[in-house]
């Protein structure tokens, strides 16, 4: 027997034993003391083919097929032998091995039995492939664009990586980015510098094995399925999916100034703003959502004005005089700038039941919304005398309680 215990969830193998008569043997009679009928040489596949098996009857309600009762065929490569199955055993997680006899006779019998040399050989040795690619399209001083590409395949790794180092499952990976100024697309005149940044990464990793039967192909566990839901429902828990789309607008701004500057030039005016969104799901997770927006709103004026001298009509030439007379004074502030910052985080996960199926753990959200201002004003009155005011202003904007996911939740 194999299993994760020896009563409810274990495979079994059973070989009829060919008894040896007493007697006295040499090397030339090995045979008699060792019958070929009584090795145990078999195919560990034949073990997890008759749970598959097990399990296409219980789907079709067959009579006296469940979890718990153990359920019996024959090997195909020996027809002599039998095998069993009861609850959900897994060859990746044998805790317990258990060799015994059993007495099919209604005697008391007696007598020695030897086990020898047990092994397993014959390792599924099938190797995997891998390939990558990237692709840059420069499209004169307007826009670069790059595409990647990236996939290896189960059993691929590296020459001195044993079996268990190699991989076990199918990753694939596509990645796109895009810069661009569009300010190219408009004409000069306009003066407009908007650099943007566009990226999108998409990563899919599909195991070998079936995670919720892990001694069974994923392929297998989803021809067997009976109908779409079913393939679908196994294909969301087994594979793992990973988004990631990041996309940001930075220093846009209209370059066009007065000759003489004024507080309504577009060149006083910034704006930014970028958002990064990430979605996961894997055997353990349902969804994993992450939502991070920045923007940003920035005013700078520098005044451009001539001094007041209001000694400048003073006629004396003594040196006091001078002095009042070359005397400036600021009568506009030297710069004004504000600027305007809010950050909206949020994050929403779904925890798979590992016990219970039909039970849906919380959801788990953390949110936040901050509202920063500044404002920064600079007064040069006299070339020794200057006056600064700072303000600093920081709000966090209230949000309902719980998840805020119009796909999930539509009617909230």
């Amino acid at each position: 027997r194999l299993g994760s215990d020896v009563k409810n969830n274990f495979y079994e193998y059973e070989v009829p034993l060919e008894l040896t008569p007493p007697d006295v043997y040499n090397d030339a009679r090995r045979d008699e003391v060792w019958p070929r009928n009584n090795y145990l040489n078999f195919d560990l596949q034949t073990l997890v083919d008759l749970k598959k098996e097990r399990n296409r009857a219980k789907r079709a309600e067959e009579e006296g097929v469940g979890y718990g009762i153990l359920y019996t065929g024959r090997d195909p490569a020996n027809e002599r032998n039998r095998v069993a199955v009861i609850g959900n055993p897994s060859l990746s997680d044998v805790r317990v091995m258990l060799v015994g006899v059993r007495n099919n006779s209604a005697t008391t019998k007696d007598g020695t039995i030897w086990v020898n040399e047990l092994k397993v050989t014959d390792f599924n040795e099938a190797g995997g492939w891998a390939a990558k690619a990237n692709a840059t399209l420069n499209v004169s001083d307007v826009a670069t664009l790059n595409l990647g590409t990236h996939y290896e395949s189960a059993g691929f790794g590296s020459v001195d990586q044993s079996l268990n180092e190699r991989r076990l499952d199918d990753y694939s990976q596509i990645n796109f980015a895009v810069q661009a100024d569009l300010g190219r697309f408009l004409p000069e005149k306009a003066k407009l510098k908007a650099p943007i940044y566009y990226s999108m990464t998409k990563e899919r990793t599909s195991p070998k094995y079936n995670p919720l039967d892990k001694d069974v192909l994923l392929k297998d566990a989803l021809d067997d399925c009976s109908d779409k839901a079913e393939r679908d429902s196994i294909s969301a828990y087994a594979i793992e999916r990973t988004s990631v789309q990041n996309f940001s607008i930075s220093g846009l701004k209209f370059d066009v100034r007065s000759a003489k500057p004024m507080p309504w030039d577009p060149a006083n005016f910034t704006f930014n703003f970028s958002f990064t969104k990430q979605s996961k799901n894997d055997p353990t997770t349902e969804y994993e959502n992450t939502n991070d927006y920045r923007g940003s709103f920035a005013y700078n004026y520098s005044p451009y004005f001539k001094p007041f001298k209001p000694f400048k009509g003073l006629k004396s030439k003594s040196k006091n005089a001078r002095f009042l007379k070359e005397w400036e004074l600021s009568w506009l502030p030297t710069n004004i700038s504000f600027l305007t910052n809010m950050t909206r985080y949020y994050y929403e996960q779904q925890t798979r039941s590992e016990t219970d199926v039909m039970f849906q753990l919380p959801v788990s959200v953390s949110k936040n919304w901050l509202w920063d201002r500044q404002l920064a004003i600079t007064w040069n009155i006299t070339k020794t005398l200057s006056l600064s005011f700072n303000s600093n202003t920081s709000a966090r904007i209230e949000e309902t309680v719980g998840a805020v996911n119009k796909k999930l939740f539509p009617d909230r």
